[in-house]
């Protein structure tokens, strides 16, 4: 038996012998098959083997379909500790030093993650490739209402790409994930409860001043063709937006602290006391109203709607089975919204 086992320590000794020998076993040298993060260092010196692989990993490659770009590390907010990475070789003994030449062996980056800084770069990768969709709609031509086809967007999976750079392996490239975003409103739904029934019109009278007259035209504008689908609740604020010179609203009197002054935007509250007058023909739930300080000439009192934008809004649900469309027409002085509904909610 100790015969037996005499041979193979004398076995072990002389493969060990030949190895340091024969230069695969170095304090100085890494093992022969030896990855770090699919990089292969092996056969070469610590120095060689940590520049080698920040070479690699200088820069980080994102790709999707027609989308290209590359960030390094810490941009996306991966920080690298090569010193930590290849302390793994340290105090290891001759047995294990062995094993490594003769089975591959993976090792990984030790890194850490500013999660700010990370989800900061998702957000400007998604700024780029994000696509929003764009529901199904119409507008009436000629006296007909004419459906235009919805449109798919697209939108980064951030969550599924984070959890990817988080992961154990760093990649040198990484595609994309990128998910179809369908659109709440399809054309054949559209086509089936399509707004071709006029529920409620209603119709005020606006002194011709040019800069209040444009703020009207603008606020209309961006109701005109707005689709309300049944049990969603309509924000005059949300759909106009805010009313200032960047969207080239002028300067025109507003009421405020209880007396009328210049203000931009001015007018503006004629458009959703006018809808707001539409809606109550409609029979429509009326959500949030609030009236002026002051009283107004171009509706009956009471029957008002002021609006600010981040302060009052009008809002009102759409209590139809069907879909609302919202329309305007100015001639001359006179302003006109009408609210039209699916001939299902007109029964």
């Amino acid at each position: 038996m100790w015969k037996k086992i005499s041979f193979y320590l004398m076995v072990v000794v002389l493969l060990t012998s030949s190895l340091v020998l024969a230069g695969f076993i170095s304090p100085r040298l890494i093992p022969a098959n030896v990855f770090m993060e699919g990089v292969d260092i092996s056969n070469l010196t610590f120095e060689e083997a940590e520049k080698k692989v920040k070479e690699e990993f200088v820069e980080i490659y994102f790709t999707s379909e027609n989308y290209h770009c590359s960030f390094t590390p810490e941009e996306i907010g991966i920080k690298i500790n090569y010193e930590e990475s290849f302390k793994v070789f340290q105090n290891r003994n001759l047995r294990e030093l062995i094993a490594l030449n003769f089975e591959k062996t993976e090792l990984y980056l030790q890194k850490s993650f500013d999660m700010a800084k990370m989800d900061q770069f998702l957000h400007i990768l998604s700024e780029e490739i994000n696509v929003p969709s764009q529901d199904a709609t119409g507008e009436f031509i000629n006296g007909e209402f004419v459906i235009i086809p919805e449109k798919a967007g697209k939108k980064v999976n951030t969550g599924l790409l984070k959890e990817m750079l988080t992961a154990q392996v760093l990649k040198k490239c990484y595609s994309i994930p990128i998910e179809k975003e369908e659109p709440k409103l399809k054309s054949k739904e559209l086509e089936k409860l399509k707004p071709d029934t006029l529920l409620g019109e209603y119709t005020t009278k606006f002194v011709e001043i040019y800069n209040r007259t444009e703020n009207i035209k603008l606020a209309c504008q961006a109701l005109k063709n707005t689709l309300i689908l049944s049990g969603e609740i309509f924000s005059f604020n949300d759909t106009v937006g805010p009313r200032d010179a960047e969207k080239g609203y002028l300067n025109a009197m507003i009421i405020s602290g209880g007396k009328f002054v210049p203000g931009l935007g001015g007018g503006v509250c004629q458009v959703s006391s006018t809808l707001y007058n539409a809606v109550l023909l409609a029979d429509l739930e009326v959500i949030e109203r609030h009236p002026h300080s002051l009283q107004i000439d171009y509706v009956p009192p009471g029957k008002d709607a002021a609006v600010s934008y981040g302060l009052k809004d009008f809002k009102f649900k759409n209590n139809t089975p069907g879909i609302l469309l919202l329309d305007y027409e100015i001639k001359g002085n006179y302003l006109t919204i009408r609210i039209y509904g699916s001939s299902v909610s007109a029964q």
